[in-house]
């Protein structure tokens, strides 16, 4: 028994479903919105009420916020006495901002290999939509002319044997479904569409070119979308004392307040609100680390450094 048939209208209406997600997720990755100034001050309202939002279910619930010192270091002297209105400490301090870089810094090497992957998922996803352009047009003028494929027998026998390898495929996909191996499912999946895409190809009898996804852009969505079963990437980076040291809404909260400093440096004339003006002693904590933070302000503009809130750090 075959795994998949091999007619090529069948075939294809199969594996559509399939195909749209992969092509979905690869136009997710490519399209991601660019961190601007305008940005990143909305996202820091969003998640300064999003603190203020679970401080106050804590108290509801009988739990208490630990205490922080203006450096940010948890006290243990008593509870916190605080109001539930009160604010999420985002002062940048000397002590703050080295532990804030240490997160942040070694993020850029894969700050960097997202943007490659990037390139590499733009100019896929413009093959695949030049392939798929002509399979539907050569499918289309076969059924206007009333002709149907003209088959060689080499072809037929290049699609038996492509469609044994899409089966065991299949079987790949199916048991990482049962061992929770996500990774080896992406990938699985994304070959077995790929190939009953070329095998529709040759029993049409044309010459579209659907090629397999680039293993660079495969890595990234897999470590985008969470199919590693891993935590999420930007969270497992985080250095154990900078973890111990903030809250998840107070390093959420610095780490953009760092983004508007690089993003206003580079360009004077951007938006950047209130959150975006810096106090003479944290201008000279920041100036003093430009440095290093320029070295980051590319991936900020181009959004591989961006955040929707703290959703990232969710297992915090």
């Amino acid at each position: 028994m075959r795994a998949f048939p091999v007619g090529p209208f069948v075939a294809r209406s199969r594996f559509v479903w399939s195909r749209f997600v992969l092509v979905l997720a690869i136009a997710v990755l490519v399209v991601s919105p660019v961190s601007k100034a305008q940005a990143q001050f909305g996202k820091l309202k969003k998640i300064g009420a999003d603190a203020i939002k679970d401080k106050a279910k804590e108290k509801m619930a009988g739990k208490d916020a630990p205490v922080t010192t203006k450096d940010g270091v948890p006290s243990t002297a008593g509870k916190a006495a605080a109001s539930d209105s009160k604010p999420v400490n985002m002062t940048i301090t000397a002590a703050q901002l080295d532990l804030m870089l240490a997160a942040l810094t070694p993020m850029a090497s894969d700050a960097e290999k997202k943007t490659q992957a990037k390139l590499l998922a733009a100019e896929h996803t413009r093959k695949t939509l030049i392939a798929d352009k002509c399979l539907k047009d050569g499918t289309n003028a076969m059924i206007a002319a009333r002709k149907g494929p003209n088959i060689t027998d080499a072809a037929k026998t290049r699609a038996r044997a492509m469609n044994t390898q899409a089966g065991r495929l299949s079987d790949v996909t199916m048991k990482s479904y049962e061992t929770g191996d996500r990774r080896a499912g992406a990938f699985a999946q994304d070959s077995m569409t790929t190939l009953q895409m070329q095998i529709n190809v040759l029993e049409m009898g044309l010459s579209c070119k659907f090629e397999f996804t680039p293993p660079a852009v495969m890595e990234t969505m897999v470590a985008t979308f969470g199919m590693s079963g891993d935590l999420p990437e930007a969270e497992s980076a985080i250095p154990a004392a900078t973890r111990a040291t903030f809250t998840k809404y107070q390093f959420a909260l610095l780490r953009e307040r760092i983004a508007l400093f690089a993003l206003s440096s580079a360009d004077p004339t951007a938006k950047v609100g209130k959150e975006g003006v810096f106090t003479d002693e944290e201008r000279a904590a920041l100036t003093a680390r430009a440095a290093e933070i320029q070295k980051l302000t590319p991936y900020f503009k181009n959004g591989t450094l961006a955040w929707v809130g703290s959703g990232d750090l969710s297992k915090w």
